[in-house]
């Protein structure tokens, strides 16, 4: 997936009309967010909304099978913390920052008086929320009809584009959790990849070598089908 904004901006924030993210910028705080760490839990309030600006942020389900599945990865072109904006609090999942960055953070009060005064910032969170309802969707596609080594290859390349960088600090506990599936059947997926020359993985650590390469691993198998 494309980013429409420029590194260490937010794509929603830039998307906003000067004015209004002029009004918006003295609610914003500039925080840190340390892979591991998690935003909100599940059946947890919503104190505050997290506009990215770099990293990547994992939503998790637990499904009633035990463990936990990633549905939707969050990067600067987007934000967490969304239920706020409708006054419902009680999340059905849980928000993990899965790679290191920052993010402008506004607390529930002060989003819904801006929401409540500027209709085009309501619309475009909106906007945002189905485009994040088609990646569940598709999340949940991929996990029913691909691969392990498919998916690890398309999780890795939207990560890419997302922190802007073909090297990131990623497990392979971190990469079995994404994908839902056992350490056993990441370590043959990174395996797969790194023997054919895609990736290099050592110590927590991935670097893409062949992007081109990846792009096809991600649509071997009927991609087109989905």
């Amino acid at each position: 997936m494309l980013v429409n904004s420029l590194p260490n901006e937010n794509g929603l924030l830039v998307a906003l009309p000067p004015a209004v993210r002029d009004r918006l910028r003295p609610s914003l705080k500039k925080v840190r967010l340390e892979a591991g760490s998690t935003l909100y839990d599940i059946s947890s309030t919503f104190d505050h909304t997290w506009f990215i600006t770099s990293g990547i942020v994992s939503l998790l389900t637990a499904p009633e099978a035990g463990g936990v599945i990633e549905v939707a990865a969050i990067g600067r072109e987007g934000m967490v913390g969304f239920r706020g904006i409708t006054k419902r609090n009680g999340s059905k999942l849980r928000a993990c920052v899965r790679i290191s960055g920052e993010a402008l953070r506004i607390n529930a009060e002060a989003l819904q008086n801006m929401i409540e005064r500027e209709s085009a910032f309501l619309g475009l969170l909106f906007d945002y929320t189905n485009t994040l309802s088609a990646q569940y969707a598709m999340t949940g596609a991929c996990n029913l009809f691909h691969k392990a080594e498919q998916r690890l290859a398309r999780w890795l390349l939207t990560a890419r584009d997302r922190v802007s960088s073909d090297s990131m600090a990623l497990t392979q506990g971190d990469m079995g959790q994404m994908l839902g599936v056992s350490s056993s059947c990441i370590s043959l997926a990174v395996r797969a990849l790194q023997k054919k020359g895609l990736i290099h993985y050592l110590h927590g650590h991935v670097s893409i070598l062949n992007r081109e390469g990846l792009e096809d691993a991600k649509r071997s198998a009927g991609e087109k089908a989905i």
